[in-house]
């Protein structure tokens, strides 16, 4: 968007986590990124996240980077903030930090640390890429062994974080740092619309969502709602969501990303294959996803 610079009130929103499309060949299908970043702001969406773990940035190779956010910030101009993740790892969080940077992104999310790690070792580290990048910067927590609550409030004293994505399911813990540390940084959370109402209970002011690719609506108006006071309105949508959250959840996580893929295929958007070290839905699941994707998008119109 770049009109203003990010802060943490732009964060009182839902964060939509976009996936990378693909073609049949797994090569980045940038067709397909302008016309899935057209929907998202057609229909309302203003923060948009490419290249998180949805996007499944972790497998995601520096130039599909720079191509992917190039093409969601080229796209969506001045209707939608763009906020890529960059990581994991320190040396591949300043490298993209930098790409992004360079392209005129709104700012970044930091995403989780998989490898060797200490909780002094990952304070030091984050503060390092926040002062290095000097961009507004989200926090992604999903462990509180490697970023525990004293550390996470400390970081977001820091002028660059605006925000923390909280991934952990520990509510006891999150309403510690909200209570802490809400004034410095929106609280988010980060596991999408299944817990969203009891964390925004807690001192959330927004979420995060996948199913936003495809069902834009249906997740901003939850928000809208509960904030607006309507409870039972975000709880019915809520319920209409979960078992397509709960197919994602199924086995491990295998289809995670896969299944976002598979719906907005089937929606008439651009998905395609997911790159390994995923998996794609298989042919005798699809059913089920079409199935759910029936009741969902018939939902979706009427907002």
């Amino acid at each position: 968007m770049s009109l203003k610079k990010l802060d943490k009130g732009d964060c009182r929103n839902v964060l939509v986590v976009a996936i990378t499309p693909r073609n049949e060949d797994q090569q980045v299908d940038l067709d397909g990124v302008r016309q899935n970043a057209r929907y998202l702001v057609q229909n309302g969406v203003n923060f948009i996240m490419p290249e998180c773990g949805t996007g499944l940035v972790y497998d995601a190779s520096l130039e599909e980077y720079e191509a992917v956010v190039g093409t969601f910030i080229d796209e969506v101009g001045n209707e939608s903030y763009v906020v890529p993740g960059i990581g994991p790892g320190f040396g591949r969080s300043l490298e993209m930090g930098s790409i992004a940077n360079y392209l005129g992104a709104d700012g970044v999310m930091i995403m989780p640390v998989v490898g060797p790690a200490s909780a002094m070792g990952v304070y030091n580290g984050l503060k390092a890429i926040t002062e290095k990048i000097k961009l507004p910067t989200i926090l992604y927590q999903r462990r509180l062994d490697i970023m525990t609550v004293d550390d996470v409030i400390c970081l977001c004293q820091l002028d660059e974080i605006i925000g923390l994505k909280y991934a952990v399911d520990n509510v006891d813990a999150f309403k510690q740092i909200a209570e802490k540390a809400g004034d410095q940084a929106a609280m988010t959370c980060g596991m999408a619309e299944d817990p969203c109402i009891e964390y925004l209970e807690n001192g959330a002011i927004g979420f995060s969502s996948g199913m936003a690719n495809f069902v834009p609506r249906m997740s901003m108006s939850l928000l809208q709602n509960f904030m607006s006071g309507n409870k039972a309105e975000a709880e019915r949508l809520r319920s209409l969501m979960i078992p397509f959250e709960d197919f994602r959840g199924e086995g491990g996580a295998r289809y995670s990303s896969s299944a976002l893929h598979a719906a907005m295929d089937y929606v008439g958007l651009a998905g395609g294959p997911v790159i390994p070290f995923a998996t794609d839905v298989s042919q005798q699941d699809l059913p089920r996803v079409h199935t759910m994707m029936d009741a969902l998008m018939t939902e979706e119109k009427k907002l």
